[in-house]
């Protein structure tokens, strides 16, 4: 096995090791709220991320989103990476996922976009921006961390 190799294998070893601590301070139950819109190709508008709840479980961020006008919608995503700034040293998670709305007419929710979360672990907050596939405009999101 090459140098290269064993340094990588090596790397990622460590990566898991420490993030393992910081993984499980993030899981738990999380809310909050968002803003922007999208509207849907038949004219009408949703408001995705208005009101959302979600889990942090094993690395997996994911939940629901409705919004004042009865529309809702799920998320998906999970931890990419972790990092830790100097000074104030904080400790963040980053999430990458993608967003559904679900249709009444239609039985499957329907993927519409994507979106990125950062958590605050120390803070027990996060915020985030979501996007439509489309190139509309999106939204941002905030939250905090409600339970265990």
């Amino acid at each position: 096995m090459s140098n290269s190799k064993k340094l990588i294998i090596a790397l990622a070893v460590i990566f898991l090791v420490g993030a393992t601590p910081a993984l499980a301070d993030l899981d738990g139950i999380w809310e909050g709220y968002g803003n922007g819109s999208y509207y849907l190709p038949d004219g009408s508008i949703i408001y995705p991320w208005q009101s959302w709840n979600g889990t942090v479980e094993n690395g997996v961020f994911s939940g629901s989103w409705e919004d004042d006008e009865g529309n809702s919608g799920g998320f998906t995503g999970g931890i990419t990476c972790f990092f830790t700034t100097v000074p104030p040293s904080y400790t963040f998670a980053g999430c990458e996922g993608t967003w559904t709305w679900i249709d009444p007419s239609g039985l499957e929710p329907i993927e519409l976009g994507s979106f990125w979360m950062t958590f605050n672990v120390d803070l027990d907050t996060c915020w985030g921006e979501w996007l439509p596939y489309t190139n509309a405009q999106g939204g941002t999101m905030w939250g905090w961390r409600i339970g265990d």
